[in-house]
């Protein structure tokens, strides 16, 4: 096993969550290659070491994939709505 010292680059998978609690986005997750956490990156911010375990992280040549709406989450008949005082 490499020092964490000496930088690696990010594993990297694509993943889905609800954006807005209702539309499924497909997007790429960076994970760091030691301990496999999510890490905190996007085209417009890559952090230096992973925060979770401190190895240093090398985004050099890296190509980012845009974020893709796949589909939308429909609510069902059964579902109720509470009456909510905020």
């Amino acid at each position: 096993m490499l020092p964490k010292w000496v930088a690696r680059k990010p594993l990297t998978e694509m993943r889905i969550y609800l954006k807005y609690g209702f539309a499924r986005t497909r997007y790429q997750a960076c994970l760091c290659p030691r301990c496999h956490q999510i890490l905190n990156a996007g085209p417009n911010y890559q952090p230096k070491y992973c925060a979770q375990c401190g190895q240093r992280i090398d985004f050099r040549g890296m190509t980012w994939i845009d974020d893709e709406t796949i589909g939308y989450e429909r609510r069902s008949n059964d579902e109720q709505i509470e009456d909510r005082v905020v």
